[in-house]
């Protein structure tokens, strides 16, 4: 064995090699370095120049290290001059995890341009495997694979693997494949003349599987998509819907980012149903037509930390669109549900801006409505509205604080009274506590209210002052008990008694305009008692940190009415001076376990009036069930379960599903396995809608597939 120290020439031979490994992540070839810098060890069974010097040719196990690179072959042979590289027998090169593995390659040094035979290329960012019988480099990181092989599945027999007989792949870029079959666990699936798949972690355009449905009103439905990368900071997603019985379907989303802090995303969806369809699909059309649409805008922009605006809007064709496009409106929606979008009552669009200072906030907001449950032309518009507030604040020495909210709005609506508004709410309070223990906290106010310029005015333009009383009587007693087990090391029992007294005085407002619940000052006289029970624990949370956090709370209350109030209990509620006992529950010691209640009880009729109960349980690893009961007497009772349960690392189970108790009838289902494993994955799930909105009931079959590192948005 001869071992030769660094030379520049040898150097060049191994560049080669690393640049065709590197190029996967689009890099210029690194620059030649000093020698000095980055030695280079050279081991060959014999090395030999020829007689003009200008081929340097090294045999038998020839091994070049430098750092962590790694190449060796059989032959290696190159022209100093021309730089023209040949390497022969067992070719390998391992630099940080990627390999290159073939019988040999032909390159050319100052070009960089070449080609490979019988070679296995790994790339490990992407753990992507190329296999090809002849591979030539086109440009820095740019190939074209003859007789190839692509998957991004490690083993001899990967989950996903496509065969094509030609492949041009750009690393960061894509890779087009013509004459190709896709293959799951080796058995042939598909055949596809040609396809277009993004190849790289960043974001990258390129066409996404499609997913695929079977419904019993709209036929077979495929949702094709396309990820447009614009620039760095700006990207759009753009769907072509067809189902065999509705039609074609349009949807674009566009998003941007300028800075941290201000970003913003349009939606919009187009589809004019089949007419036939049209006519048979709804028993009742409502304002329903056949050219359907919804456009969406949400953006925020921080100007500073304290002052920003915020900007959400939203329009529908008509009032079903909600429940009709479920799937294609929750597409942008992530934090909403599919079922929630069918029970929404109205769709409202809001300019939001708000300032803070120390001590004071202002906030305009202009809010627009659309009534989903009644096309309603007298729904009110706040067009805009102003609301400025402040803080309680002491009043120099006197141990009294006050306070101040103040308000303008300007009500429009098609159809009905319109006009402005201007309320003023002042307040003084004066909190004591008496031998350290008792806190009293009694408050007045003087409500003043005005409204101007309505129009068809019929002596609507009107002012009025509404004097307030609050008082509350208040202690708390509590105690530490030292627990000291792993996940809790500490409890805080607390028990806050207390007495509230409210009144506002009778006044005639049979004068005042119809714009909101808010114009009705409702008259009250009446004294609340209640008892909290408050539970506090140092925890030792996942990573091993002590926190502070509530652990559980219960209260339980009533109000005895010195005067019959009005306008705070539904006709039909308010029957003796006793209000309904009522009483809220909060309990999660565990964070696997999670419970919330709500109940009032009437002690006259010996029945719950309403109690609502939701239970959440969920673990590390991403289990999660949510159960919630919701019960108004004669008013609704719904049932409502969603989940997610991993039954292997790989598989999912996941469920979403609402019933109604009242009519006893299944309202809108969900539910699906769902699988991923490291290089591919897919989910099958079934939905059932119910007939509601003057539609029939639908079931549909989804089936949704992607390829990991191909056909990726990487968003």
């Amino acid at each position: 064995m001869k071992y030769l120290d660094t030379s520049k020439t040898l150097y060049i031979i191994f560049l080669v090699f690393f640049a065709l490994s590197a190029a996967h992540a689009g890099i210029p070839p690194i620059e030649e370095p000093d020698p000095d810098d980055l030695p280079v060890n050279i081991a060959a069974d014999s090395m030999k120049y020829d007689q003009d010097g200008s081929w340097l040719t090294a045999r038998g196990n020839v091994e070049i290290v430098q750092g962590e690179r790694i190449l060796k072959a059989d032959y290696i042979r190159i022209n100093v001059e021309t730089q023209d590289t040949v390497a022969r027998g067992n070719v390998l090169l391992i630099e940080k995890g990627d390999r290159i593995e073939c019988d040999s390659f032909n390159i050319n040094l100052d070009t960089q341009l070449g080609h490979v035979k019988e070679a296995k290329l790994f790339i490990k960012e992407q753990n992507l495997h190329i296999e090809g019988k002849n591979i030539q480099r086109l440009g820095l990181n740019t190939y074209n694979i003859k007789k190839g092989k692509i998957t991004t599945c490690d083993g001899k027999y990967p989950a996903w693997r496509i065969d094509a007989g030609n492949i041009d792949i750009t690393f960061e870029g894509y890779a087009q494949v013509k004459n190709s079959l896709l293959r799951l666990k080796g058995l042939p699936i598909m055949y596809m003349p040609y396809a277009f798949f993004p190849v790289k972690t960043k974001r990258s355009s390129g066409f996404l599987f499609p997913d695929i449905s079977h419904s019993s009103n709209e036929g077979f439905k495929f949702d094709n998509s396309f990820f447009w990368a614009i620039t760095d900071n700006t990207d759009a997603t753009i769907w072509l819907d067809y189902a065999t019985k509705r039609g074609v379907g349009t949807g674009l989303e566009y998003r941007f980012r300028l800075a941290e802090n201000t970003w913003g995303k349009f939606y919009g969806y187009f589809i004019e149903e089949d007419s036939e369809y049209f006519d048979d699909e709804y028993r009742h059309q409502r304002d329903r037509d056949r050219k359907r649409y919804y456009v969406n805008f949400e953006g925020e922009h921080y100007f500073d930390p304290q002052m920003y605006v915020k900007a959400q809007a939203s329009y529908v064709s008509d009032r079903e669109m909600y429940g009709d496009y479920r799937s294609e409106i929750k597409r942008t929606k992530s934090a909403t549900r599919k079922a929630s979008l069918r029970s929404r009552e109205k769709d409202e669009s809001v300019l939001f801006f708000n300032k803070n200072w120390d001590f004071h906030n202002l906030v305009l907001n202009v809010n627009t409505f659309k009534n989903l449950v009644r096309g309603a032309p007298e729904t009110v518009q706040r067009m805009p509205q102003v609301v400025y507030s402040s803080m309680r604040r002491r009043m120099g020495a006197t141990g009294m604080f006050y306070q101040m909210d103040a308000s303008y709005d300007y009500f429009w609506r098609e159809e009905g009274e319109k006009g402005h508004r201007i309320d003023v709410f002042p307040k003084i309070s004066f909190p004591r506590m008496f031998n350290g223990w008792l806190q009293f906290n009694p408050e007045l106010g003087l409500r003043g209210i005005s409204y101007y310029d309505i129009d068809r005015d019929d002596g609507k333009d009107t002012s009025r002052l509404f004097p307030s009383v609050r008082a509350e009587l208040s202690t708390s007693f509590y105690r530490v008990y030292n627990m000291n087990t792993r996940w809790v090391k500490k409890v805080k029992h607390s028990i806050e008694p207390g007495v509230l007294y409210e009144y506002i005085p009778s006044e005639d407002q049979t004068d005042f305009p119809e714009f909101d619940e808010q114009e009705r000052f409702f008259q009250r006289h009446s004294v609340t008692y209640y008892l909290k029970h408050r539970f506090a624990g140092l925890l030792t949370d996942v990573t091993g940190d002590l926190v502070e956090r509530e652990i559980g709370y219960f209260l339980i209350g009533q109000t005895y009415n010195l005067r019959e109030p009005r306008g705070l209990y539904l006709k039909g509620d308010y029957k003796e001076h006793f209000s309904d006992i009522f009483g809220e529950l909060r309990f999660g010691v565990f964070p696997a376990l999670y419970i919330k209640a709500k109940a009032a009880y009437s002690p006259d009729e010996n029945m719950l009036r309403y109690y609502n109960v939701l239970l959440s349980w969920s673990n590390l690893r991403g289990d999660y069930i949510q159960f919630q009961y919701r019960h108004y007497r004669k008013n609704y009772e719904i049932f409502d379960v969603r989940g997610n349960l991993k039954l292997t690392h790989t598989l999912s189970f996941f469920f979403d599903a609402r019933y109604d108790g009242l009519h006893d009838e299944d309202l809108d289902t969900e539910f699906g396995f769902e699988y991923n494993s490291q290089c591919w994955g897919h989910s099958v799930w079934v939905e059932t809608s119910g007939g509601t909105g003057g539609r029939e009931s639908d079931v549909s079959f989804h089936y949704s597939f992607n390829l990991k590192g191909l056909g990726e948005s990487f968003k």
